[in-house]
């Protein structure tokens, strides 16, 4: 019997147009560099996109798996044309050692920037669709903050966006992905893809799925789903930090009717501008979070959210303006972290555990966000910093930090890290001996997917607007290629002809 041979692929980054550092080729061999075979020890058994293609395609027997390139980095500034071109051309060539493919399911991001290429998604799966010929289904996985483009469309309909943010439906949408690209490949199903851009790109710290404006949106999408002939609603909340012509919030239907695609996708957009200004928050600054923190009597952590210096919004994981609060007030059972200082993490290795050390920490990398802060501390403990995911993000996942140090200031645990990473599962800090959960006020490097494991294990949780590249104040930043006018830094009129949302009550 001959085998369909479906390739699969991972290339993932989510680009911040303003940050000072540029994402090279190591950053991706640190985060995550498969090439064939190696894919299976790294993504077997994870809930990620790749896991979920696995899962699928091992249980067809007349399938073939062809795994091809999988390279993921942390979010940061825009990525080098050199490290792009490298692992363009690397995917490319496994594509072409690879031989006969029947389909290829492929991970993207849809945030990605290159300093010499705004939409290299689209770029990618253009010189993909040169290699395998137009007739080869491609189905994708792309992040909810992909800032998608109408030519990624022209290449396959079949794109699949999170509906989860936290996102724990990685898995699933690789599920799904899989599922269409083989109904394609086996039974000739033929999707249509309703593609809406809006003028739009809302501020992202508002659009967890758990409540507010972007639940309202997926339960919307959901509903869609359940009527004839729609297949999948994704919603893209876009990745404002990218300053690309193709920014912004969009929604893509895919479907087994063009009309009632259309249809469904002008009504999706209609309700979504309906719901953007759901989106806009006013934050507390550091002084007035930390006093609100110190004012709740609770028997779980308060948490601290250092969200403009996230690293997973491209934050550099050293900022220090919370951090010198925190020092200064030396508040018992408070804990820090990570935050990325490979220099303190050297010094504390040639001290020792035990012994006392004097570090400058922080405001290494973006000084213009906050000085170094000088301390005495305490190396408590050391570790080559990698652990496994324990909660649903990722779960499962092997992370390496490239070292980590425990240190004690004053009253307060800090965790130091070897590169920058959001605080998003409690085994960072578990692995070398801190529990969170026994603290009284966490203060994370984290914007909401920490929300996914820590939730059960922490009480009130505030996010403070520190100065950082991923400040929640679009207005901060200096836009030169996004279109204009676009919703919220100008007031425009936008309007798409509304018809049956009756049907879609919440």
């Amino acid at each position: 019997m001959r085998k369909h041979r479906i390739g699969i692929a991972f290339f993932y980054h989510e680009s911040h147009s303003f940050s000072p550092m540029k994402t090279e080729i190591e950053q991706f061999r640190n985060e995550g560099y498969f090439i064939g075979d190696e894919i299976y020890d790294a993504y077997t058994g994870t809930k990620t996109e790749v896991g979920g293609f696995l899962d699928v395609l091992k249980q067809e027997r007349d399938v073939e798996i062809v795994p091809l390139l999988c390279a993921a980095a942390v979010p940061s500034g825009v990525v080098s044309a050199e490290a792009y071109s490298i692992i363009e051309e690397q995917m490319l060539e496994s594509i072409r050692e690879a031989g006969r493919l029947d389909g290829l399911l492929l991970a993207l991001h849809g945030a990605m920037v290159v300093e010499d290429l705004f939409d290299p998604e689209e770029h990618l799966l253009g010189k993909i669709r040169e290699l395998i010929g137009p007739s080869v289904p491609i189905a994708t996985t792309l992040d909810m903050h992909a800032n998608l483009s109408e030519k990624m469309i022209h290449y396959t309909p079949l794109h699949f966006g999170f509906k989860t943010y936290p996102h724990v439906d990685m898995y699933e949408q690789g599920v799904h992905a899989s599922m269409a690209l083989l109904k394609q490949l086996k039974e000739g199903v033929h999707y249509y893809a309703s593609f809406e851009k809006l003028p739009m790109m809302p501020p992202s710290i508002n659009m967890r799925t758990a409540e507010g404006p972007m639940r309202k949106m997926i339960e919307w999408a959901k509903q869609a789903e359940e009527e004839e002939e729609i297949y999948n609603v994704s919603v893209f909340g876009g990745f404002p930090y990218s300053d690309i012509p193709m920014v912004g919030a969009s929604v893509l239907v895919v479907s087994l009717n063009p009309q009632k695609g259309k249809e469904t996708a002008q009504k999706m957009a209609s309700l979504f501008w309906s719901v953007r200004e759901e989106f806009i928050m006013n934050l507390p600054g550091v002084k007035e979070g930390l006093d609100l923190a110190m004012s709740i009597e609770d028997d779980k952590p308060v948490v601290l959210a250092d969200i403009s210096d996230n690293p997973l919004s491209c934050g550099s994981g050293d900022t220090t303006e919370l951090l010198r609060e925190m020092v200064k007030l030396d508040i018992p059972d408070t804990l820090f972290g990570g935050l990325y200082d490979p220099e303190s993490i050297e010094a504390c290795r040639k001290k020792g555990t035990g012994n006392k050390v004097s570090l400058s920490l922080g405001g290494k990398v973006s000084p213009e966000f906050g000085k170094s802060v000088q301390v005495e501390a305490t190396v408590v403990a050391l570790s080559d910093g990698v652990f496994h995911n324990s909660g649903p993000f990722n779960q499962h996942l092997r992370v390496d930090l490239k070292g980590a140090a425990h240190i004690r200031v004053g009253n307060m645990d800090i965790l130091l890290i070897g590169r920058p990473m959001s605080a998003n599962d409690p085994e960072m800090f578990r692995h070398i001996g801190l529990e969170p959960q026994a603290k009284r006020i966490l203060g994370l490097k984290a914007k909401n997917h920490f929300r996914a494991a820590f939730e059960p294990i922490v009480g009130r949780i505030i996010y403070v607007d520190a100065p950082g590249v991923a400040s929640n104040r679009l207005t901060t930043f200096t836009y030169r290629y996004i279109p204009k006018p676009i919703w919220p830094l100008n007031e425009i009129e936008y309007e798409v002809e509304l018809r049956g949302t009756e049907k879609w009550k919440l």
